[in-house]
């Protein structure tokens, strides 16, 4: 079996259209906050848009938020000047993650990709249950990566400020962009381009610094909703050490199972066990200082939390997926490589299909297999709070924000 050039050209057009409607769905759902971060998102933005400043006003003594940086929040505070309408506020995102798409196209083809191999990591991404997810909600992910995949794109044409500029304002998106600040200049020394070094990290740190500075001069020390927060869950500054060593080895897995897990939404130690050997074989075989380098950075930082790192991993899902694919572009079985695109390109669209059911029922798309909260009972649950509580009561919940925007009582986090 070979695909011809009129069979990819079908193939593509096919996955786009289901695609469509796969996002179409996801962005319909009317469930929001169900995630924490898109909520306090939320809560920001309509404090920025009020004119209360950088705050999280959901809190009974609201406080600054400097745990998260303001760069999606003050995007999200424009849209809700014109409407706070969920649909409407999705499309922020869902746009994010159409330009990312499209960049990290331009990106792969930059560095090396066929084209038929850059589409396929297109749309295997596209299709990640993850990416669909974070796509189609307010989460800052997809912002994120398409300011990272804009800088990649920047500093390989040579353009070090406005490089420099993007991976700022990553950072400002998401503090996981100081590990693309730092590989970008280590890039730059190492090819012994020193005067662009320079130019970007000035153009990176006028971006960045003011945030960072504002943040440790403005924390409340709030146990959640400061940097206190990544103090306290990190193995570098908080464990011990028995805690330490069980965290990296989680993380570790985890990791090396995040490609297999964001297409498939299954968590597999034999998918773990193949990653890192096609891993460690396309790295022997093929190596490029950009992006390695700085999926090496990212991957680091991402051991070093407690927390699961699948999600985070989904920014730059088409950088893994370009390590391990540029050594099989240009195998010479031709029919062996067409059915492995059918299957990589099967098995992604057939999970996101699988969770239609799941989002029209329920009212949320799923980030995995498990039956998720049913949003319909959830606006019971705020209808009950609105009417038999009185105006100030204080409300304790895991998903304090998402309380807080459904009945305007005033919230703070527990757990049970």
């Amino acid at each position: 079996m070979t695909l011809t050039r009129s069979a990819q050209r079908a193939l593509i057009v096919s996955f786009c259209a289901v695609l469509a409607a796969i996002y179409a769905i996801a962005w319909l759902a009317p469930s929001i906050g169900l995630f924490h971060d898109d909520a306090i998102y939320l809560v920001t933005a309509k404090s920025l848009a009020s004119g209360h400043g950088y705050t999280i006003e959901s809190l009974p003594t609201p406080i600054p938020q400097t745990k998260y940086p303001p760069l999606f929040p003050a995007l999200l505070a424009l849209f809700t000047l014109i409407s706070r309408q969920t649909q409407w506020l999705k499309l922020l995102p869902v746009l994010c993650t159409v330009g990312w798409l499209a960049l990290s196209y331009r990106l792969l083809r930059k560095m090396g990709a066929q084209s038929g191999g850059a589409w396929l990591l297109v749309l295997l991404t596209a299709a990640s249950p993850m990416v669909v997810f974070l796509g189609t909600n307010l989460l800052s992910e997809p912002l994120f990566a398409l300011l990272v995949t804009a800088a990649l794109l920047a500093l390989l044409d040579d353009r070090a400020v406005p490089a420099g500029v993007l991976a700022g304002l990553a950072t400002l998106t998401r503090s996981a962009g100081v590990p693309l600040i730092v590989a970008c200049v280590l890039v730059l020394i190492i090819r012994r381009r020193l005067r662009s070094a320079a130019l970007f990290t000035a153009a990176a740190m006028a971006m960045a610094a003011p945030w960072f500075g504002w943040a440790l001069a403005h924390s409340a020390g709030h146990p959640y909703y400061s940097g206190a927060n990544y103090a306290a869950s990190n193995i570098l500054t908080g464990y011990s050490a028995n805690e330490k060593l069980a965290i990296f080895g989680s993380n570790i897995l985890l990791l090396l199972a995040s490609p297999f897990h964001l297409l498939t939404g299954i968590v597999s130690t034999y998918a773990a066990a193949g990653t890192a050997a096609l891993a460690g074989w396309s790295l022997f075989r093929r190596r490029q200082l950009m992006p390695d380098l700085f999926v090496a950075l990212y991957c680091l930082m991402l051991l070093l939390w407690a927390w699961p790192p699948q999600r985070f991993v989904a920014p730059i899902l088409p950088l893994i997926l370009w390590m391990l694919w540029r050594v099989f572009q240009n195998v010479r079985i031709r029919e062996a490589l067409a059915a492995v695109v059918v299957i990589l390109l099967a098995l992604p669209l057939w999970t996101d299909i699988s969770r239609i059911p799941k989002t029209l029922r329920y009212g949320q798309f799923p980030t995995s297999n498990v039956t998720p909260g049913d949003w319909s009972e959830m606006g019971k649950l705020f209808t009950y709070i609105r009417e038999q509580t009185p105006a100030d009561a204080v409300i304790c919940a895991n998903l304090d924000p998402v309380f807080y925007l459904n009945t305007g009582r005033k919230a703070i986090r527990g757990f049970s």
